[in-house]
């Protein structure tokens, strides 16, 4: 038996793969990746699925995961290279797939796998409703997977749990007037009011059926006015996603991955029956009762078309198809060019960003302060985001600098290390030395301002003016509290660039209080709810942080449970989708 391990690289979406191939007697035994920049809740899952579908057929010559084509091809591409730069021939059970048609039947139809999706579904089967999910990428989570987990749990027995008797000082006016407040008055009241009215109940729900555990929040975040915030002792929202679409299946719920929707028909009567969703390999015809649409945004398509130079974060898959399989319905939509901006965000290649928000949020806690090119402080460091936002989107470069010392740094760097960042991809930022984005430079103040492109002299009389400012106990500038004022400590300094940044995009389509969606004559669509990121309103022109997530559980149990009720009352005998129901 000849045993042997062939090392390869594949460029990825995010940078460098490198993996090994395990050969024996030219079979391959395993696939492993010893480094990967590629966000994890993605690659995770699209690895594991290459890989299984590599050693069952013996081959690199397979099909690359939807919505993760890049960095799929790049090692299947790198797999091929490698095996013949090394005079492996494989015996490859590589066979001519055909493509299936299949007609399926449910209750309820999903469209979309994000958190939203998985709650609308898993309410919609507890209810005794035969449930279907599809999902047009080879993976589960859509944008969820990116989040943190963080949710509100206002309302829920869960706070009461974890919070004891301070639960009592929420209520779901409290966190209404904080939305308005933070949203300046932009949200929509109705669904504003769906949103903290159902958030405790979804949240106990998911908690249930899922089998989850939840803590308080690490971070309380200032929005808040009180402590609400809650987080999977991971903080990642990737486990949420994998455990809930565990428990949907166990009880009886199915998932189809690479199924994109492309068309829905309606009945002679114009009322929504069936849909045809397509994949590689695959065409499928879909009876439905009631159908929920949680495909989440549109952002990727936004950055595609250059209709903002904010740099994008989410995923590339989040090009709004709903936009032209809908087309027909005359949905009514509004707010289309509101995103939700973050100001914590390094630019890692031209218009795509990644999200340093927990690095950033322990940064400013241990003193650290925010100035522009010109070397001044621009904000009160320690006020809520939206004021480092707005301060940064006032530059006339739109970009600011995190001024730090290498204590601060250390904090910074393991939480960078913790959400999504790798030591070689923070190396190569500061081997750029300043010289393109990302910024990232340490030195003397001297040192560190001339490679950022500050103004050195400013730079350290404003540094100069902080420190006696920290010895005071004053902020006499922007009334930063005492509290997270520190002194700067040694003489090594790192400036950091921080820009705006977005992904979730915050306008979408109108709907009823049960979350069904309406047309232009403000008409509920008979069979048609929605849930999630494509409803947009309940969180206004910003959100507070931990808002979205739980927009898509409050929006994904209300839908979930009116798409159920819907079913009970269904009278249109379902129109076969392959028998030519009309597509109006």
């Amino acid at each position: 038996m000849v045993k042997k391990t062939i090392k390869t690289q594949a460029e990825g979406r995010n940078g460098q793969i490198d993996f090994e191939i395990e050969i024996n007697d030219n079979y391959i035994n395993d696939l492993t990746v010893t480094k990967s920049a590629e966000t994890p809740a993605i690659f995770n899952q699209a690895f594991a699925k290459l890989k299984d579908e590599v050693i069952s057929e013996q081959s690199f010559e397979v099909d690359a995961i939807s919505g993760a084509s890049i960095m799929t091809q790049a090692m299947l591409d790198s797999g091929k290279a490698a095996l013949l730069e090394n005079n492996v021939t494989l015996n490859s059970k590589t066979k001519n797939i055909s493509h299936k048609e299949e007609i399926l039947t449910a209750d309820v139809v999903v469209i979309g796998s994000g958190m939203a999706g998985l709650m609308a579904a898993s309410r919609a089967l507890s209810m005794g409703k035969s449930v279907i999910v599809l999902e047009k990428n080879g993976y589960l989570g859509g944008a969820t997977a990116l989040n943190g987990s963080n949710v509100v749990a206002t309302g829920s027995k869960l706070a009461s749990k974890l919070f004891g008797q301070d639960a009592k000082k929420d209520t779901a006016k409290l966190l209404f007037d904080d939305i308005t407040r933070e949203s300046r008055g932009t949200n929509y009241p109705q669904l504003s009011n769906l949103l903290v009215n159902n958030i405790g109940r979804a949240i106990d729900f998911i908690t249930d059926f899922a089998d989850l555990t939840y803590q308080k929040a690490e971070t309380q975040t200032i929005e808040h006015s009180v402590d609400r915030q809650v987080e999977m002792p991971t903080q990642s929202s990737y486990e949420i996603v994998m455990k809930v679409a565990k428990a949907f299946e166990e009880k009886g719920g199915k998932i189809i991955l690479d199924a994109r929707v492309e068309q829905l028909k309606q009945n002679n009567q114009g009322e929504l029956v069936s849909l045809v969703a397509e994949g590689r390999h695959q065409t499928l015809k879909v009876n439905f009762k009631s159908l929920i649409l949680a495909a989440g945004g549109w952002g990727a398509r936004d950055y595609q078309k250059h209709k903002t130079n904010i740099p994008y974060y989410g995923p590339m898959t989040s090009t709004g198809d709903y936009f032209d399989f809908t087309k027909d319905l005359n949905l009514i939509s509004r707010n289309l060019d509101w995103y939700k901006v973050y100001p914590h965000g390094l630019e890692v290649e031209p218009g795509i960003a990644k999200l340093t928000t927990y690095s950033t949020k322990e940064a400013t806690d241990m003193g650290a302060i925010f100035v522009n090119t010109d070397g001044k402080r621009i904000v009160n460091e320690s006020a809520p985001y939206t004021h480092f936002r707005d301060a940064i989107a006032e530059q006339k470069d739109q970009v600011a600098y995190i001024v730090m010392d290498e204590r601060t740094w250390n904090r910074f760097y393991e939480l960078l290390l913790k959400y999504g960042f790798t030591a070689d991809e923070v190396q190569g930022f500061f081997d750029l030395d300043g010289k393109k984005s990302p910024v990232l430079v340490k030195g003397d103040l001297a040192t560190v301002a001339q490679k950022a492109g500050i103004n050195a002299e400013v730079l350290q009389k404003t540094v100069a003016s902080y420190q006696e400012a920290v010895k005071a106990g004053q902020d006499t500038e922007f009334a930063r509290p005492a509290k997270f004022m520190h002194e700067f400590e040694g003489s090594t300094y790192y400036v950091i660039e921080q820009k705006l940044r977005y992904c979730t995009t915050l306008g979408g389509y109108e709907t009823n209080n049960q979350m069904q969606l309406l047309n232009t004559d403000l008409t509920a669509v008979k069979n048609f709810y929605a849930a999630g990121e494509i409803i947009g309103g309940a969180n206004g022109h910003d959100s507070m942080p931990s808002m979205m997530n739980s927009w898509s559980y409050a929006s994904g149990f209300v839908a979930g449970t009116a798409a159920a009720d819907n079913t009970n009352f269904y009278q249109v005998e379902p129109t076969d989708a392959a028998s030519g129901a009309s597509s109006k």
